[in-house]
């Protein structure tokens, strides 16, 4: 798992390898920093970043990336 500020956003970028060797799936969940409480709060729960298998983990944690960039992007509007 990587953690990645960005903004006042928080990325939770994971990526987890498949049984036998099947490639990797990737996931993320993002938080936003909330001033009253002076932490980061859950704004969108760990979820798939990919439908089909990745090559690899770095390429899950791109995909993991683009996603939450997307979300963060989605949450702003």
């Amino acid at each position: 798992m990587q953690v990645e500020t960005v903004g006042q956003y928080q990325l939770h970028l994971i990526a987890r390898e498949r049984a036998r060797s099947d490639g990797w799936d990737a996931f993320v969940e993002v938080l936003k920093f909330d001033d009253a409480a002076q932490d980061f709060k859950c704004v969108y729960e760990r979820q798939q970043a990919s439908e089909a298998p990745l090559a690899s983990y770095e390429e899950a944690i791109e995909q993991a990336r683009r996603t939450g960039n997307m979300l963060i992007a989605k949450d702003m509007m």
